[in-house]
């Protein structure tokens, strides 16, 4: 894949890098995790089928106390070609949404997007009468990721040079086809809704702060240090001037290394990583590393 159409700040904070452990060298975050184990439950269904059957959601099992499938049924994964690639999609989108607002973020939405999807699977099913099986798989929320990742940007060039929103229209309306042509009328409602959902929950975590009809609080990081500042100084402004600053706060980077970063990640989201000269790759790597060091 090519460049980045919209601001991405994949490189906006060291807490955000830190992996949640260490396989030798390679560094596991939440989308490693949950692509890892997805490929994983192959393995376990070709040993006992069954078994990775009942991690599938259906509304009636759900309702006779098989309660965990509300949040198992990304897991519950078949031997195929789709579930391999289902699981590197969603990965390698995943990885960069994961950057941007940090792995425990990422991590909440997606168990926050996995948990309303059942819970609207479980009331459909119940309001249309349907036992069987309505959600398994890592497709949906795979799916899901990917259209958060292209609302994100929307002007990134996938192949071809094709804009990520033309793939975006392409992923929705190919499903709501099926679903009209099937006249399957309670999974056509599923999908819009858990878009719907899946929306508000990302803007809620961070992302598609630039879509303002979309319901949710994005602070913008200006406003996070600011929000951190004053839950630091309690008492400022409340006639007490001279508050001081302990050695606990990180300075305020330089307006101007801001900028500078801004300007290269805009650059890279435009035209690509490799449209960096060698002296723009290591004045990135500088910066990046100051604010790691914060």
């Amino acid at each position: 894949m090519g460049g980045y159409g919209g601001r991405v700040s994949w490189l906006s904070g060291s807490d955000q890098e830190k992996p949640w452990f260490h396989v030798r060298s390679y560094g596991v975050g939440t989308s490693d995790f949950v692509a890892a184990v997805s490929v994983l439950m192959m393995v376990v269904s070709a040993i006992s089928a069954t078994f990775v059957a009942y991690l599938a959601l259906s509304p009636a099992l759900v309702l006779h106390g098989f309660v965990w499938q509300v949040v198992t049924w990304p897991l519950a994964s078949d031997i195929s070609f789709w579930t391999l690639w289902n699981a590197v999609v969603f990965w390698f989108t995943g990885r960069q949404l994961e950057r941007q607002i940090g792995k425990g973020r990422f991590g909440w939405m997606l168990l926050a997007i996995i948990v309303s999807g059942s819970v609207l699977a479980v009331l459909l099913g119940l309001a249309f009468r349907v036992n069987a099986p309505l959600l398994s798989g890592l497709g949906t929320l795979a799916m899901i990721v990917v259209l958060v990742f292209i609302a994100e940007n929307p002007r990134m060039p996938f192949f071809f040079g094709i804009p990520a929103w033309v793939l975006g229209l392409v992923i929705v309306i190919l499903p709501l086809l099926q679903y009209v042509g099937g006249r399957y009328w309670i999974g056509l409602l599923h999908f819009v809704l858990s878009l719907v959902l899946a929306a508000v929950i990302a803007k809620l975590a961070g992302l598609l702060g630039q879509y303002r009809f979309i319901p949710g609080r994005m602070y913008t990081p200006g406003e996070r240090r600011r929000r951190r500042r004053q839950a630091t100084q309690p008492y400022a402004g409340a006639g007490v001037s001279n508050v001081v600053q302990g050695p606990w706060l990180a300075p305020e980077p330089p307006a101007r290394e801001d900028e500078e970063m801004d300007a290269l990640l805009d650059k890279i989201m435009a035209q690509g990583l490799d449209s960096l000269t060698g002296r723009e790759r290591r004045r990135l790597e500088e910066l990046r590393q100051q604010r790691r060091a914060r």
